[in-house]
């Protein structure tokens, strides 16, 4: 940045400009007058050249003194002397008038317009005065009358000159003022330019530290995610298999004698082992939960839409809550019309929202009713769970929906719960287009709404039977599984505890079981003994069960063998893409292997 420049003056310029005049014409004047002086010495006339030369030596002196003003005044009066001297001496003749007009030019070569015309007013005063001395008035007058006359029209003409010069000279510096202004503006915004530049780069610079930063940061956090994706795993696998064993071994014991030589299970023992088997159900519901929101919070968790008939599914809905009533004075009341059109959802996600919030009224309301509604508005169709419970807190309900959030401090002590529930459900209606919203009112009750969208027509598929799994335990007639020619079952698990109860289930209902605790193992007896069937687990050392179900395929004489997977971390899509016939998921009771087993063989028979 500069300083703003200040009005350029001019006038110190013109001084210089006339000084320097001044002394060339002292000299000229000088060199002059005495040359005069030596011809007028000759003449007898030479006072007037005298006292010429000796203004010039006084002009010299002033000047060389650095009397600049008077040096210039000086040398005008000593020209103005030449003619009026001539006058007073030698009397009034046109040649010394004439010369009235020299110190008017040279007045305005060594200074201003205005001192130019004091001088012509000085000059012809004192003209009139030397004529004087030889004339009387009127002839003065007669004679002045020229002089004046050329003086003054020379002193204007050059004063008018001058005048325009200057205001030449003013415009031109004005120009040359804005001009400067103009260029100091334009260095000026040069100059913020660049530093704003600067300052560009220098964001730009801390834009791409702050990106490597994120991207490391972000490298970081899909580390971490993938960690945990592992971990999540891995532990689902660590706590499935125990959990295998604890319900299915409590639902057993309960429910199939035949698996411990029909021998009775005394009634004192009973009711531990349904809390047993509850307790174990309700820590499965909790690591299902956690893997599910581990899942949508990874961006992992895909749905699988279809054209889905919902009075199917809420029958089938309220069927499996009624297990959870646990002899409470409740009243499941279905509140839907039969014909509803078809809607455009994840059927396994759906009915995941609509008993998690069956289950959470169920739980919260001591007496009473809990109804299951829906019905259509609009483009969708509005589906809600009203309950007469204990209601929710106004206070609570901002944060109902967050995980691990109770609506009172004292809930999860009375009632139990994590509160993962509502905010898994919550998500899942946020993914199918909708939202899950929440009315509730103490001591009154509560009412969880959500809506799905009605399925377009280019989406309506020919009705597919929906699959949905019967949870209650089937106990079978032996006498109609036995048969004369049983069936042979080939069981792989790795886990001894699991392969142990599978095994103690399978030929208590009559089968042939062979067991094996490796991929390699498996093949060989397969390909050997082309067992009915082939149940396994996926985790398998050696060769795993992906690769040995693939195996198994190849193979011309083991691919009509069903396969039926039972593993803890099930992946439906690719075991069914493989060839597997079906696949149940970790931990199940023998009621429901023996379930499922029953009907692949019926349907192979057939």
């Amino acid at each position: 940045m500069t300083e703003t420049t200040q009005p350029y003056d001019i006038k110190i310029d013109l001084d210089d400009q006339l000084h320097n005049y001044l002394r060339v014409l002292l000299w000229l004047t000088l060199y002059l007058a005495i040359l005069l002086f030596v011809v007028a010495t000759m003449t007898g006339d030479s006072l007037p050249w005298v006292c010429l030369a000796g203004t010039m030596v006084i002009t010299y002196a002033l000047d060389h003194f650095r009397f600049k003003n008077a040096a210039a005044w000086v040398y005008i009066l000593g020209i103005v002397t030449l003619p009026v001297g001539y006058i007073a001496l030698y009397g009034p003749n046109p040649t010394s008038a004439l010369l009235l007009v020299l110190p008017i030019v040279l007045c305005s070569l060594v200074r201003d317009r205005n001192a130019m015309v004091k001088v012509t007013a000085v000059s012809l005063c004192a003209t009139a005065i030397a004529v004087l001395l030889h004339t009387n008035l009127g002839a003065t007058l007669s004679f002045m009358i020229v002089p004046s006359f050329v003086c003054v029209v020379v002193a204007a003409a050059m004063y008018v000159n001058e005048h325009n010069i200057m205001e030449i000279m003013y415009w031109s510096l004005d120009i040359q003022r804005k001009d400067t202004r103009r260029a100091e503006m334009f260095y000026e915004q040069k100059e913020q330019l660049a530093e704003a530049m600067l300052q560009v780069q220098h964001a730009n610079s801390a834009l791409e530290i702050l990106n490597k930063r994120l991207e490391v940061a972000q490298q970081k956090a899909e580390q971490a995610s993938q960690t945990k994706s592992v971990f999540m795993s891995n532990m689902s696998h660590e706590l499935r298999t125990p959990l295998n064993i604890i319900i299915g071994y409590s639902s057993s014991m309960l429910s199939m004698p035949q698996m411990f030589d029909n021998v009775p299970l005394p009634s004192i023992y009973q009711p531990y082992l349904k809390l047993i088997e509850d307790n174990g159900h309700y820590l499965l519901g909790l690591i299902n939960d956690i893997l599910d929101l581990s899942k949508i919070e990874a961006g992992k968790l895909d749905l699988h839409p279809v054209a889905l008939d919902l009075p199917d599914l809420l029958r089938g809905t309220i069927s499996t809550s009624i297990g959870l009533l646990k002899e409470k004075p409740l009243q499941l009341r279905p509140n839907f019309p039969d014909p509803l059109p078809p809607v455009w959802a994840d059927p396994l996600r759906v009915r995941q929202i609509i008993l998690n919030l069956m289950s959470n009224a169920i739980k919260f309301t001591p007496s009473g009713s809990v109804t299951l509604s829906a019905a259509v508005e609009e483009d969708c169709i509005h589906i809600s769970v009203t309950d007469t419970g204990i209601g929710i807190p106004e206070s609570a309900l901002k944060t109902i929906f967050d995980r691990f959030q109770q609506a009172e401090h004292d809930t999860d002590k009375r009632y139990g719960g994590t509160g993962l529930g509502l905010d898994i459900s919550k998500q899942l209606s946020l993914m199918h287009g909708g939202d899950l919203t929440v009315q509730s009112m103490v001591n009154q009750g509560s009412t969880f709404s959500f809506t799905l969208p009605i399925a377009r027509a280019d989406q309506i598929a020919p009705a597919q039977p929906m699959d949905v799994k019967d949870d209650r335990v089937k106990i079978f007639d032996l006498d109609g599984m036995m048969a004369v020619n049983p069936r042979t079952i080939l069981l792989v698990e790795d886990e001894t505890s699991t392969r142990e109860m599978v095994h103690s289930a399978l030929e208590s209902a009559g089968y042939v079981v062979i067991d094996a605790n490796e991929g390699e193992q498996a093949f060989e007896l397969a390909t050997g003994l082309l067992p009915d069937l082939i149940l396994m687990d996926i985790t398998l050392p050696g060769i795993d069960g992906w690769d040995l179900l693939a195996l198994l395929k190849a193979d011309r004489e083991t691919d009509p063998i069903p396969v039926m997977l039972l593993t803890a971390a099930p992946d439906a899509e690719r075991a069914y893409e493989l060839g597997a016939v079906s696949v149940l998921k970790k931990p199940v009771t023998p009621g429901e292997v023996l379930s499922s087993i029953q009907t692949i063989l019926i349907s192979t028979a057939e």
